[in-house]
């Protein structure tokens, strides 16, 4: 099994999904990160000098300010104590030092004012400290009792402070135009950003529209598309393509989309033609049963008869078998085909393998394959149903034949079973090429073949479901040889209630006990070529019989005569079995528990509970004439019914 690679069409591939959400992620960050660096930056600077400048400004007029006040009250104590007539106190002398030193001292930093500014402040300075130095030397003076030298010292101070205070006021006048300026380059620069926010909101704006316009293109168009094809799938429409733009992550789930539903289209096709290909095989299984029915009927006649030569009985053996081979396969078939309700029961893998195996034995002696393998006689029981069981193991031989054709012989195919730790497992294997490396972990998956038209790509795929369903797997076992070995496992079930098998052949079975001798049975069958036989084989065997050619005939001939038993085909001309067993369940309910039914065509039985007749009661064709007998045996002594139901004669 190999895989071909898929192709995509031949589109523009541009950036890929990933990458474009990334770069609209970042374009996104960066957009919104450098807008507050830029506000930071713009308007941050000039808001930051604006109160520096403040700062700085009111701090030196407040300097200025609070040494000319420290110089007036210097000035305004030293005056109190000229003007006293008594000796000035120490703490008086020492009040007019302290202040007069409070003049002296600045607690400004004027580096932080603009150099204009600054030099107005140094020439206050320079004023007020002359003043210190007066009011200083004028406290001495005082203090020694040179009150005249005082007074004389202190008569320029007066001029000095008006000087003072109309140099802070001065450098007042001249902070106060810088704090103007300041505030308007704040206010610049504020105007400035308005503007530039104006701008950067309306590019945002442009760019989030350009955005939403390539996401929709690239993502929700797409996605849209995707789910609206979903939909139609889901309605049924299998045609359902979505058109493909650009090769990207989207572009691409659109390819694998479209080669999903090319791929269904496909498979529902084969389906279609498989689905009409059993219809039509169960339709005409009754004209192919009452053929073989007639064929194996006349030929177990005649091996019967005591009056043919050998080289006759061995033709007519010969006959019979090769009958009851196409009876087989015909049956076998029908069972594969025809879609059942899953039945799980307790089933022997060896008989599903001879089941599988009769299938496709056809095969064997055109392809040249050697068949092998060891069925262990005592597997036990697994539980599940035999059909579904028996679906897998027919793929799995298939699939086998199909490797082992692309080789020349000899060609080995291998099936074993066998038991292990509770396990129970069925092997096929075969000696062809066996399975590529590069294929091995997608062999499971759906809709993968190499067939090309031939094959559905499910067959492992649904072989692998079925067995998982039922407790165990599916998986390619290693092996030794080369080829494939594929290993059904599933889980071990009660060995006490194992199937018996399929019905046994002529002679391999024990006849259950009593006879048919005095049981009156109405043959009727609408193939003159079944109902002699069965007539002339039921009488030889000791019973009364009576044939009719269709319902409209038995309940006439009823009319007259009863029975014991009634073999009713199911499909006839004019009144058909179903609606025989009916009109007797309808007037007669003595004689519809009476009825078995003989039917070349099984399709009605599809579903439990589909025939409009007991299913436990139907007989299908063809059968082999001593099946029947003891089927009719076991009937009467069921419905323990040995005598006729009135004393009218038989005809």
């Amino acid at each position: 099994m190999s895989f071909a690679p898929q192709r995509f069409p031949a589109l523009p591939r541009g950036l890929s999904l990933r990458t474009l959400l990334l770069l609209l992620f970042l374009a996104a960050a960066l957009y919104a990160g450098a807008l507050p660096i830029y506000l930071f930056f713009r308007i941050g600077g000039a808001a930051s000098t604006l109160a520096r400048g403040t700062q700085a400004v009111v701090g030196a007029v407040e300097d200025l300010t609070r040494r000319s006040d420290a110089a007036d009250r210097a000035r305004e104590l030293a005056r109190r104590v000229l003007t006293s007539r008594r000796a000035p106190s120490p703490v008086m002398l020492d009040s007019i030092a302290m202040v007069a030193a409070q003049t002296r001292r600045s607690s400004f930093d004027a580096s932080a004012v603009p150099s204009a500014l600054r030099a107005e402040i140094a020439r206050a300075d320079s004023q007020l400290a002359r003043i210190a130095a007066m009011l200083e030397e004028t406290g001495a003076l005082i203090g020694a009792g040179a009150r005249a030298a005082a007074a004389e010292r202190l008569a320029p101070v007066d001029s000095l402070s008006r000087g003072a205070e109309e140099q802070a006021f001065r450098v007042a006048q001249l902070g106060q135009a810088d704090l103007l300026a300041r505030e308007g380059a704040a206010g610049t620069a504020t105007t400035g950003v308005l503007r530039d926010l104006t701008l950067w909101l309306a590019v945002g704006v442009l760019l989030t529209w350009l955005g939403l316009l390539t996401l929709r293109r690239r993502i929700w168009q797409p996605l849209g598309a995707l789910e609206a094809g979903l939909a139609r799938i889901s309605e049924g429409d299998l045609n359902s393509q979505i058109p493909i733009l650009r090769m990207d992550e989207t572009g691409r789930l659109a390819a694998h989309f479209n080669e999903m539903t090319r791929v269904l289209r496909n498979r529902a096709e084969e389906q279609g033609r498989f689905a009409a290909a059993g219809e039509l095989l169960a339709g005409v299984a009754h004209e192919v049963n009452n053929p073989l029915m007639a064929i194996a009927a006349h030929a177990e006649n005649r091996v019967a008869d005591p009056g043919i030569s050998p080289d006759q009985r061995e033709e007519m053996q010969q006959v019979l078998r090769q009958a009851l081979r196409a009876t087989k396969l015909l049956r076998g078939l029908l069972r594969f085909v025809q879609a059942t309700e899953r039945h799980v029961e307790k089933v022997n893998l060896n008989d599903v393998v001879r089941g599988a195996l009769d299938l496709v034995s056809y095969r064997f002696g055109v392809d040249e394959i050697t068949v092998g393998g060891h069925l262990d006689p005592g597997l036990p029981p697994v539980e599940g149903d035999a059909i579904r069981f028996e679906q897998v193991l027919v793929n799995l031989i298939a699939n086998a034949i199909d490797a082992l054709r692309t080789i020349k012989p000899p060609r080995r195919l291998t099936v074993d079973s066998w038991v292990e730790n509770g396990t129970v497992s069925v092997a096929v294997g075969d000696n062809g090429p066996g399975v590529p490396p590069d294929v091995l972990e997608r062999l499971f998956r759906p809709f993968a073949s190499t067939k090309g038209r031939r094959g559905t790509g499910l067959g492992l795929y649904i072989s692998r479901q079925i067995a998982r369903e039922a407790g165990g797997d599916l998986e390619l076992s290693s092996g030794g040889g080369g080829g494939a070995r594929f290993r059904m496992t599933l889980p071990e079930g009660s060995p006490t209630t194992a199937n018996a098998g399929p019905p046994p052949v002529a002679g391999d079975s024990p006849r259950p006990p009593g006879s048919l001798t005095g049981v009156r049975i109405l043959v009727v069958d609408d193939e003159a070529g079944v109902r002699g036989p069965l007539v002339k084989f039921l009488k030889r065997r000791g019973a009364e019989v009576a044939d009719a050619g269709d319902g409209i005939e038995a309940l006439a001939w009823l009319e007259r005569h009863s029975a014991d038993v009634i073999v009713a085909d199911l499909q006839m001309p004019r009144m058909s079995g179903t609606e025989l067993f009916a009109e007797l369940e309808a007037k007669r309910p003595d004689l519809a528990a009476r009825v078995l039914f003989l039917s070349g065509d099984v399709s009605q039985l599809a579903e439990p509970g589909s025939a409009p007749v007991p299913r436990e009661r139907v007989l299908v064709k063809p059968i082999e004439l001593r099946h029947l007998e003891q089927r009719v045996i076991e009937f009467v002594a069921e419905a323990g019914a040995r005598k006729p139901i009135d004393g009218r004669a038989s005809g």
